[in-house]
């Protein structure tokens, strides 16, 4: 989840200190969830000359279907509401949230931790802008928790900032390098319009795994530099294009590292979304998941349970894995369907554990750590907010992650634990029972952790993903120029609902979401 935490800066002219706090912005596991079930019946069953039904539901063509009740998605039926249309979110698991998911369970009373979605930047102003809107705060992490990092590299723990100046300072030195070398790369580049750059299609098909060896970096600065891009894509490098890579990091090129991962939401990030949901009322369906879509000229016929609805538009806020379930009648036109085969989430699962108490900030240090070990990053879930016991929070990404999806949650549980003692071994007296893991791979309606563009997909598939259909189009923080945070969410939601506009029927009817059936 990239609210997991924040992405890379640009390393510029920076003092050593502040630059090497760069090192770990992280990304949070951005919002957005939903969408289908097995279906009954095969596309090759329905000709691509199969007819929609005709609408007999007048009140359709002032209608939007919103599929997915995460952020992207309710932002967006947020917005078309106040524009007059009448809107129906079908969400299909029991909650509304999608990978913005808190848990309270099974720790202590008042301790929380992030699923999901972690961190906001201070410029992320349109998810501040809606929490205000509904009366939620944000409370502060630690300023200097990136600079303060511990370092478990080859056995030895030692300070981030030890680590990278030690001997003649060659891996800050590398590491630096590094940073200038993707930025220079990034110049030029147009995060909303990157298919466009003059190396565009040389890039995309350019792994970011062969730019980082082309470096020859030192194996101190490599180890970083791997980790960070790995913990920040949730996906090896060797399957990353480095088109999209360097799009990201053209998006935050004038943004200060200070900037980066500096708050949460107070009381737990889940608060938004459930407001929202709140304000919607019954336009929200839960347990709803979409298995066929009809469309036309004239509009969409969708089926989530119960009668069929009928609306002018529909907007997919949801990540690509569970389209793959839904029968599209007739059947989309090559260029969409290939983005929903083809754009994959990354690996990422979390494993959270709490201690009877903050030990480590007894030791003067933060909790965020980074290791050769396979759960690569590890921060304090607590560090937001007062209480006695805290909760260490391992993030597992790449190849790793999708080894731990593959077993069982004690199992899971157990690997970090172990890894864990390794890094911090005074902490192993003050382990309580409680812990919680969430491998996002393993949910049926999400997939994975957050979109991230394999070598040769940003060309061909970004200008669908913002275009869309007439009558069906995209959200997700997969299709914002930022991509990957609760932020992109809000601003996909954001975005689409102005595409629309205003309800060409006027101001909505008083009628809820669950009377609209086909008629």
């Amino acid at each position: 989840m990239r609210g997991i935490g924040d992405r890379p800066r640009p390393c510029r002219a920076h003092q050593k200190q502040s630059r090497a706090s760069v090192l770990l912005t992280r990304r949070a596991f951005l919002a957005t969830a939903v969408a289908s079930t097995a279906a009954a019946l095969g596309r090759r069953a329905f000709g691509a000359t199969l007819s929609v039904t005709p609408r007999a539901d007048p009140a359709a063509a002032g209608r939007v279907i919103v599929v997915g009740a995460g952020l992207a998605g309710l932002t967006a039926a947020l917005d078309l509401r106040d524009a007059g249309w009448d809107v129906v979110v079908l969400e299909a698991r029991d909650r509304v949230g999608g990978r913005v998911h808190t848990l309270r369970d099974p720790f202590s009373a008042g301790l929380h931790a992030e699923a999901g979605g972690e961190s906001i930047d201070d410029n992320h102003g349109a998810i501040q802008a809606l929490i205000a809107r509904f009366g939620l705060s944000t409370e502060p992490r630690p300023p200097d928790k990136l600079i303060n990092a511990v370092v478990y590299y080859r056995g030895q723990r030692s300070p981030l900032f030890d680590f990278l100046t030690r001997g003649s300072g060659d891996v800050l030195l590398d590491y630096l390098r590094f940073g200038d070398a993707l930025a220079e790369l990034a110049e030029g580049i147009d995060p909303v319009y990157p298919e466009r750059a003059p190396r565009a299609h040389e890039l995309d098909h350019r792994s970011l795994d062969a730019f980082i060896r082309e470096q020859h970096l030192v194996p101190g600065a490599d180890f970083l530099v791997r980790l960070q891009n790995r913990a920040e894509y949730d996906n090896e490098p060797r399957n990353l294009s480095l088109l999209f890579v360097a799009q990201q990091t053209a998006v935050v090129a004038d943004v200060p590292d200070t900037a980066s991962e500096t708050k949460r939401m107070a009381g737990g990030n889940d608060l938004l979304p459930r407001a929202m949901a709140a304000a919607l009322g019954d336009r929200v369906r839960l347990g709803a998941p979409v298995t066929r879509v009809e469309h036309d000229a004239a509009g969409v016929r969708v089926y989530a349970g119960g009668p069929p609805i009928d609306a002018a538009f529909m907007i997919l806020a949801v990540p690509m894995p569970p389209l793959r379930r839904v029968v599209f009648i007739p059947e989309l036109p090559a260029s969409v369907a290939a983005v929903i085969r083809g754009l994959r989430l990354g690996r990422a699962a979390k494993v959270m554990r709490e201690y009877s108490s903050r030990f480590w900030e007894a030791e003067g240090v933060p909790g965020f750590t980074v290791t050769d070990l396979p759960f690569h990053v590890a921060w304090a879930a607590t560090d937001s907010y007062a209480s006695t016991p805290g909760i260490l929070t391992g993030f597992v990404t790449g190849r790793p992650a999708g080894q731990l999806a593959g077993v069982r949650d004690a199992r899971r549980i157990a690997a970090f634990q172990r890894q864990l003692d390794r890094v911090y071994p005074e902490g192993i007296a003050q382990k309580t029972h409680r812990s919680a893991t969430v491998a996002w791979a393993n949910e049926p309606y999400t997939g994975g952790g957050y979109a991230a563009f394999r070598p040769g997909q940003l060309t061909r598939f970004w200008p669908v993903l913002r275009d869309g259909l007439p009558r069906i189009k995209f959200a997700g923080e997969h299709t914002e120029a930022l991509a990957g945070f609760m932020e992109s969410a809000v601003r996909s939601g954001h975005r689409i609902a102005a595409q629309l506009g205003p309800s060409p029927l006027g101001p909505s009817a008083k009628t809820t979401a669950l009377s609209h059936g086909a008629g």
